[in-house]
C-alpha cells in the first residue's frame, strides 16, 4: 500500500495513493463549483487534526461513521472524507471522499473505508507500506 503524508504536526495525516495520485485530493479537485467552498475548508481540518488530534475538532466536523470498524469522517457541508487511525494513534489515514446523499453515512462508502483499513493493517503487518513524496498540495 502506498501512502503520502499530507499534514504533519503532533500527529500525521496521510492519504492512500494510487496510480492516478492521491484519491482524496483528486476527489476534492473534481467537485462541481458549488462545492469548492466546502472542499477548500477540508485541508484546514486535516491540519487541525495534525496539530492537536481530535481534541480541537467538534463532532460537527469530525466523528465516527462506524464505531465497530473504527471508521471516522471529516465533514464539511455535504462532503465527507473517510479515514481511520493507525493502532499507535499517531497516524490518521484518509481513505477517500464522498458526497453525502442521505442522513446516515452511505454503507457502501463506509465499506470502502473498512476495506482500505484492512488493506492498510495487512500491509503494515507485512511491512509493505510504501511512503511517497508529497507532490500534491492538500
Amino acid at each position: 500500500m502506498k501512502l503520502v503524508i499530507l499534514k504533519q504536526g503532533r500527529y500525521k495525516v496521510a492519504a492512500v495513493t494510487e496510480e492516478a495520485g492521491v484519491e482524496v485530493l483528486r476527489f476534492l479537485r473534481a467537485l462541481p463549483a458549488d462545492m469548492q467552498g466546502s472542499a477548500a475548508g477540508l485541508p484546514a481540518l486535516f491540519q487541525r487534526y495534525a496539530e492537536s488530534g481530535r481534541q480541537q475538532l467538534t463532532n460537527a466536523v469530525f466523528h465516527e461513521a462506524n464505531k465497530q470498524e473504527g471508521i471516522w469522517e471529516f465533514i464539511k457541508g455535504r462532503l465527507r472524507v473517510f479515514c481511520f487511525m493507525d493502532t499507535d494513534g499517531t497516524l490518521l489515514v484518509l481513505s477517500h471522499g464522498a458526497i453525502k446523499k442521505t442522513q446516515k453515512a452511505d454503507p457502501a462508502e463506509v465499506a470502502k473505508a473498512v476495506r482500505l483499513k484492512k488493506d492498510y493493517m495487512a500491509a503494515k503487518a507485512g511491512n509493505n507500506i510504501e511512503w511517497e513524496e508529497r507532490n500534491e498540495r492538500a
